[in-house]
């Protein structure tokens, strides 16, 4: 077994998975969904996991062994992933937040079994077809192969990567320039209510007025935003599910005024 082809099966398996999610998801939703958080038809999650799966599961002795160490490895995969880009990103690409026994939206138990299952289905399923795919093709040729690969992939990390760290920023400047100017309005709001305590009714109206200038702000802030993002920015926001922490609202502002945009 040679390197190069371990990673030409790296790339055809996270072809599959984009296959796979992109047709669940598109079908779930009843319109086109194109999943994964790279540019390029591939989902490494499922193209390492697939690997792993034939390198270690390979070794074991009977297809129980096989099914719990998939099941649990999917289970460690996923969270490592989860975790590491959402630190790095602060977006989602999948919550299992509505699934049964999940932890902290990450995995969950359901989804955990059935990469269990997948794993059975890759490793005595579809391998014995990936190895026939690739066998008759010479070294040499998968050698370029696979850096004609290597070399797309590593440009599309390196592109997607820099759209996301220049989306943060875009939305971090959004964000200081509404808690800015929300601040001046509360402290607007408070010499008002100070110098009208007499009228009850005052400063009510004043809070009331406040809300609408947050919401109004949070509006033009999204659409300022998306009118200074480029392609791959606007692809990366709208490959996330969602964002979370001081993003989270203007993220889902945005992936709305995105999603409106693409159909006008």
């Amino acid at each position: 077994m040679y390197l190069t082809t371990v990673f030409l099966w790296f790339i055809l398996y996270s072809i599959l998975g984009w296959i796979y999610e992109t047709a669940y998801c598109s079908i779930k939703t009843l319109k086109w969904d194109n999943r994964g958080m790279l540019i390029g038809p591939y989902c490494p999650i499922y193209g390492f996991g697939a690997v792993l799966d034939v390198l270690i599961c390979g070794q074991l002795p009977g297809s129980r062994a096989v099914f719990f160490t998939c099941m649990i490895g999917s289970a460690v995969l996923e969270y490592t992933t989860s975790y590491v880009t959402e630190r790095l990103f602060h977006a989602v690409w999948w919550d299992y937040s509505d699934v049964p026994l999940n932890i902290k939206g990450r995995i969950c138990l359901p989804c955990s079994i059935g990469f269990g299952a997948a794993g059975l289905l890759v490793l005595y399923g579809i391998h014995p077809y990936m190895v026939r795919i690739t066998s008759p093709i010479p070294l040499y040729w998968q050698e370029l192969l696979a850096l004609l690969f290597m070399a797309v992939f590593a440009a599309d990390c390196a592109l997607t990567a820099d759209s996301l760290i220049a989306l943060n920023v875009k939305l971090d400047a959004a964000m200081k320039a509404i808690d800015t100017q929300i601040a001046e309005k509360y402290e607007a709001f408070i010499d008002t209510a100070k110098q009208n305590l007499s009228d009850g009714l005052s400063p009510i109206k004043e809070m009331i007025s406040m809300e609408e200038f947050r919401e109004r702000r949070m509006k033009e802030e999204s659409k300022k935003t998306l009118s200074t993002m480029s392609w791959a920015q606007m692809r990366a926001l709208r490959s996330s599910v969602s964002y979370r922490h001081k993003y989270k609202e203007l993220g889902v502002r945005l992936k709305h005024a995105l999603s409106l945009h693409k159909r006008k």
